[in-house]
């Protein structure tokens, strides 16, 4: 499972997770981002953009996954990973809308028009995405 970048050292949130699992989390998550100073549309974004990630994890990266909240200065940040066999080649980058027509890969089309940075490296021993949202004030 991926490590924190180094620098980082205010961790809000770390776990491992499933399916069963993504409830729980998604509710962690909202505690911990309104504790950071988010709130009203921003909240549910981060929220979402987190959520999303966290089912990409358990539906393409082998059933489960590594969450690590984090603020850093400005930024709460949130890196979901997992083990599974890293994402196929061709993966669209969540630049455009996916076709209307299937419902493959719009949670990191989504991902992307709700964060204000995102990251996304994959490789055969899994992926791992990352988020960041600027704090208020």
């Amino acid at each position: 499972m991926a490590r924190l970048p180094d620098g980082d050292r205010r961790l809000l949130l770390a776990c491992r997770f499933g399916h069963a699992w993504l409830p729980l989390l998604r509710h962690a998550v909202s505690i911990q981002a309104a504790r950071a100073g988010l709130s009203g549309v921003r909240w549910d974004d981060f929220v979402l953009a987190v959520h999303e990630a966290a089912v990409n994890a358990v539906g393409h990266g082998g059933g489960r996954g590594e969450l690590r909240l984090w603020r850093n200065g400005t930024m709460l940040c949130c890196q979901i990973s997992d083990d599974g066999p890293g994402a196929e080649a061709g993966m669209p980058n969540g630049a455009h809308l996916p076709s209307l027509d299937g419902t493959e890969w719009r949670g990191l089309w989504l991902i992307r028009r709700l964060s204000d940075e995102i990251a996304i490296t994959s490789g055969a021993e899994g992926t791992v995405l990352r988020v960041s949202f600027r704090l208020p004030g």
